[in-house]
């Protein structure tokens, strides 16, 4: 075994998949000077010229290999190597866990269905107050493993890691252990690949499988798995809108606990909805383990942009607002975004999924009284509307350019449009970020 060993030179060390997160493992492995083979299955464009041997295709020389680091997009389940490489007892590993064996810089990951980007990117900008290299990576766009070659490489000091962690990237971890290990919520996602709710939140937990007395975990009290999960476990620190804890909330406004001083207004934040509420709570939380001045903590979140296509502001003429939340992929996150207003809104509604719809959560999540209309479209947008509407009052527009356009007539110029698909983008587009920029293509040249 090789776990958690510095010396990894001349070992042979296979990496299955060229994504971001498997050039990320091959730019360290090749820097501790392993001997790395990169298989992909299909052709790619190999930004290390000869330093590395690859292939095409996950064949029998992956076999000939002391460790196998496997990119998070890559299923177990279905990958014929993985078995094979598993009944010859090969130790398989994630891009994190392997970039975590040569760090010394302290680890504070997130994890959740849903939020986990706004909150990484808030305490990017947090951090930077007490850190002077704050390495973001993990499932935002750049590895774990990048950050780590960079750290090594410029003797970066005074450094954290902020990762942005998913499920599929915790499936293979040994000994990865976060300082602080951050759970937003977990709800029904990525159930084609792990099977069933319960296996999803397994996933989920992995993050803090190696947490003790000197780690901390902060997690979302309002959700009853993680309550449940984490009353009783040393240095978990919860966070509510609901309850006390070391913050509380009277409506928008959050307070500290052990003096009730007043910290934050969202309303004088960029940041709509109780979800985000929920977000700056998590961020305080970890703030505090870690000793943050609050004016400057403050200042910050104040100051933070919310990112694109999360309740991401279109256009706004007075009270009539467009709302790009096209990064809504999952039932919860439309739900958050519907509680978010009071006024009456058009919802569109819709998009991709391979999964049997759970009508009662459909129905729930539909059921609000500030909804005016809701615009079924998309590959699964059939199926919602057959469920919706004698429920409520809906209509099915099954292409998407025509639904944002009627979105506009309904609206009235009065009526709040709310684009929180729910489901994934894949029946029109390759991702949510390409849904939401033509979401906006469309309402920027109808308003222009």
């Amino acid at each position: 075994m090789i776990y958690h060993n510095n010396n990894i030179k001349n070992k042979k060390i296979t990496i299955l998949g060229a994504g971001i997160s498997g050039f990320g493992a091959t730019k360290l492995a090749n820097y501790k000077k392993a001997k790395v083979f990169l298989s992909n299955n299909k052709k790619f464009n190999n930004p290390f010229n000869n330093k590395i041997e690859k292939e095409f295709s996950h064949s029998e020389k992956c076999k000939d290999s002391d460790l196998v680091i496997l990119s998070p997009g890559i299923d177990p389940q279905k990958n014929k190597i993985i078995k094979i490489l598993s009944d010859l007892n090969i130790p398989i590993i994630s891009e994190i866990e392997f970039a975590s064996w040569f760090t010394n810089s302290p680890i504070i990951a997130i994890t959740g269905s849903n939020g986990k980007s706004t909150v990484v990117k808030m305490l990017h900008e947090i951090l930077q107050e007490k850190y002077e290299n704050v390495l973001l990576g993990g499932n935002i766009g750049i590895s774990f493993s990048s950050n780590v070659v960079d750290e090594l490489k410029s003797e970066l000091i005074n450094s954290v890691h902020l990762l942005e962690v998913s499920s599929f990237q915790l499936e293979n971890i040994k000994t990865f252990k976060p300082y602080i290990s951050c759970i937003l919520n977990v709800t029904k996602d990525h159930l084609d690949r792990h099977g069933d709710f319960n296996n999803y939140l397994n996933q989920k937990m992995k993050i803090t499988k190696n947490h003790d007395s000197n780690s901390f975990v902060v997690y979302n009290e309002d959700d009853d798995n993680l309550k449940s999960i984490f009353k009783e476990k040393i240095n978990s620190l919860p966070f509510s809108i609901q309850k006390k804890n070391q913050f509380f909330t009277k409506k928008k406004t959050i307070f500290y606990s052990k003096t009730n001083e007043k910290i934050i207004d969202q309303n004088k934040t960029n940041l709509l909805g109780e979800h985000n509420l929920s977000n700056i709570l998590a961020c305080l939380n970890i703030s505090e383990i870690l000793n943050i001045n609050k004016k400057q903590l403050v200042n910050s979140l104040i100051n933070f942009k919310p990112l694109k296509h999360r309740m991401e502001v279109v256009y706004k003429k007075n009270s009539f607002m467009i709302i790009n939340d096209s990064k809504s992929t999952n039932l919860d996150s439309t739900n958050s975004a519907v509680k978010s207003f009071k006024n009456e809104i058009i919802l569109l509604f819709g998009g991709f999924s391979k999964n049997e719809l759970d009508k009662d959560e459909i129905i729930n999540i539909t059921k609000y009284k500030n909804i005016s209309e809701i615009i079924c479209f998309g590959q699964i947008g059939k199926q919602i509307y057959e469920i919706l509407k004698k429920k409520t009052k809906s209509v099915l527009i099954q292409n998407f350019n025509d639904a944002i356009l009627k979105s506009i007539e309904l609206s009235l110029n009065k009526k709040t449009i709310v684009f929180s698909p729910g489901f994934k983008s894949f029946d029109e587009f390759k991702n949510f970020e390409e849904r939401g920029e033509h979401f906006k293509k469309i309402i920027k040249s109808y308003f222009v």
